[in-house]
């Protein structure tokens, strides 16, 4: 005798894919959150080094005793004092045509003169400007002799405008 074949039941077809529709929209949580840590730990990077490069930079000018006007550092790119721009600067705009750039990328803002990052995943992210998405910049120097318009940099630091956090898992 010939056993009988039979395929899957219908029930049992939609259980499977219940079942794996299920899984996958866990996993798809988990990978979009992972993402966006990704995003957050490559944007800290970025700032940690651009840092560096901008004290390496006033180190040098101190080393050599090279004098710099006060005033040009308020309206600097702080990315022109870099030896390494980060791969995902895209250079000046307005803040206006902001908006029409894509994320996950540096900018200038030079009618504004910040340094801005453009977070595209920002489910995490806490931010007290008006636009979640925006993490600006300016860039703020201390002089040897502060009273005066020329003179040794001691410092340059990159600056956060608004206070903002990444809220880690």
């Amino acid at each position: 005798m010939k056993a009988r074949q039979r395929g899957f039941s219908l029930l049992e077809l939609v259980v499977s894919i219940l079942v794996i529709s299920v899984l996958m929209a866990i996993a798809y949580q988990r990978l979009e959150r992972m993402v966006e840590d990704v995003e957050r730990v490559t944007f800290e990077g970025t700032v940690k080094n651009i840092q560096a490069q901008l004290t390496l930079q006033v180190a040098n000018w101190y080393a050599e005793q090279i004098e710099v006007e006060k005033d040009q550092f308020s309206e600097i790119n702080p990315l022109e004092l870099v030896q390494h721009k980060p791969s995902n600067y895209m250079g000046e705009v307005h803040f206006s045509q902001l908006s029409d750039h894509p994320a996950e990328r540096w900018y200038y803002v030079k009618d504004k003169h910040w340094l801005v990052y453009k977070a595209k995943r920002y489910s995490q992210l806490v931010n007290e400007f008006e636009q979640p998405d925006l993490l600006i910049y300016r860039l703020v120097t201390k002089f040897e002799h502060p009273g005066r318009n020329r003179g040794l940099a001691l410092e340059a630091t990159l600056r956060p405008i608004h206070r903002f956090k990444w809220q880690a898992d």
